[in-house]
């Protein structure tokens, strides 16, 4: 049993199903895009109450009244925010293998001078002018991946759990007169 602060709610009036997914998607209800707005408005609910489980109860007109429709737009919008999720997800992943690797060319600038001064394999004269170039860039590559890897974006981490959670969701229909 779930208590009511792991609960959160999110009420949306709607008027038609264009108000859930673009109006200028003709395709039927199980394969049209989300409206923009419908998204926009579940992110600011999201800000609002951004603890616990969500069920999102959508506010229609007795008319749109139909189970089958019920099922495709719940099932809809949780596949459509699973993939954002997903998306989001990986492109956080990428980030942190895009931090990696420039931490491991940083060390690699890094070494490759150490080793090339140490073992005199070039002029003092290459050497140092190496060292003006590749010392920065070494340096420039640890740190920048460094920051990579343990500053992501709180924005990047969020969004991607606003997703989840909207994937997570139960959808509730209400229809009023």
């Amino acid at each position: 049993m779930k208590t009511i602060e792991e609960l959160q709610e999110v009420v949306i009036a709607i008027d038609t199903w264009d108000d859930v997914f673009s109006d200028f998607d003709p395709r039927p209800l199980s394969e049209r895009t989300l409206s923009e707005d419908f998204i926009i408005e579940l992110r600011q609910r999201y800000r609002e109450t951004s603890r616990g489980n969500f069920i999102v109860t959508i506010c229609a007109p007795r008319g749109l009244s139909d189970k089958k429709s019920e099922r495709t737009v719940a099932k809809r919008l949780k596949r459509h925010f699973l993939h954002r999720a997903l998306i989001r997800k990986k492109e956080n992943i990428r980030i942190r293998i895009r931090g990696i690797v420039f931490v491991l060319c940083g060390i690699s600038f890094l070494t490759f001078l150490t080793l090339a001064a140490y073992y005199k394999l070039f002029s003092e004269l290459v050497i140092d002018v190496l060292s003006i170039v590749v010392m920065p860039l070494g340096w420039f590559g640890i740190w920048e991946g460094f920051s990579k890897l343990v500053d992501i974006k709180p924005a990047l981490v969020q969004e991607e759990m606003f997703y989840l959670k909207l994937s997570k969701a139960q959808y509730r229909f209400k229809y009023i007169d």
